[in-house]
């Protein structure tokens, strides 16, 4: 935790809804402050997560209260309280064994807090380091696959996750992954104007813009970001910068373990262009369901 952190937290012990107590401050965003905590009746961990968008609130003067800093930025403050309500709701309807289970959320101290059960587990960034690059294929069948899944359950209720990566991905001492953070998932079939929410390299250049078209493609060019990171430790070129010229190395560059064909399939998957791009999780299953057989022939 760093002083700016804890200058801007809620206090250690401060209990919510007279049953969150607030343990731990694990990070903090442009958009939110998340704690560890634990439910004060039950004793079970929980995570919780408080809507504070840093650039424009702040504590008032009992440092609990999250008030709009400026009357200029009202309008931003509400509409982002919106955002963070949507992602409540959107968790309210996910039931999947590999992604994050939701708790609770309520309005409180000017605020709003989303409650989520506590998963125990290192970020996918981390995990990866554990298996030298000749032995990533590894991931793919136990990680990739229910993650997958869980993407192709998202899509079908027509919910996209938009921040698809590394951090965002747990996995636990079982090597079961599970993902995280719904702060900017939409409804996607029903959403017009999408609010900007990206990642350097692991974002499409759709995400780049509120007013383009997004859709499963969008998901698809984030889970092959967060592929081809797995297996090569390289994060991608940011989709901006290839525009003009798109010099992403294949994958076989780092790591010859990768067959040709799940190479050409993440490569596709990640085209700029998103009418060009994989436009299917399906063609993902079988790349690596056919790289797994490879692999037991080969080896």
């Amino acid at each position: 935790m760093n002083i700016i952190q804890s200058e801007i937290s809620l206090p250690i012990n401060f209990v919510l809804k007279n049953t969150y107590k607030i343990n731990k401050i694990i990070s903090s965003s442009k958009l939110s402050i998340v704690y560890k905590g634990e439910n004060t009746y039950t004793g079970k961990e929980l995570i919780i997560k408080e809507f504070y968008p840093s650039e424009i609130a702040l504590r008032d003067l009992d440092n609990i209260t999250v008030i709009n800093r400026l009357p200029s930025t009202k309008r931003k403050f509400e509409e982002l309280k919106g955002n963070f309500l949507q992602e409540a709701l959107i968790l309210q309807q996910i039931v999947h064994k590999n992604i994050v289970k939701y708790v609770d959320d309520f309005q409180e101290n000017g605020s709003f807090y989303i409650i989520t059960k506590y998963f125990e587990g290192i970020p996918l960034n981390q995990y990866v380091k554990k298996y030298q690059l000749d032995n990533r294929n590894e991931l793919n069948k136990s990680i990739f696959l229910p993650l997958i899944d869980a993407l192709y359950y998202l899509h079908k209720k027509g919910i996209l996750h938009r921040d698809i990566k590394p951090s965002n991905i747990m996995i636990d001492k079982k090597g079961r992954p599970q993902l995280l953070d719904f702060g900017s998932a939409i409804y996607y079939k029903t959403s017009t104007n999408h609010n900007v929410f990206t990642t350097a390299g692991f974002s499409p250049l759709e995400q780049y813009s509120d007013k383009t078209q997004q859709g499963v493609y969008t998901d698809i060019y984030s889970i092959a970001a967060t592929l081809y990171y797995s297996l090569t430790d390289v994060v991608p070129m940011d989709a901006p910068q290839r525009v003009i010229e798109d010099s992403l190395k294949d994958i076989r560059e780092y790591n010859k373990k990768v067959s040709s064909v799940m190479s050409k399939t993440i490569m596709w998957s990640l085209d700029v262009h998103a009418k060009k791009r994989c436009f299917s999780l399906k063609f993902l299953v079988m790349t690596i369901l056919s790289e797994n057989i490879i692999n037991k022939i080969k080896y």
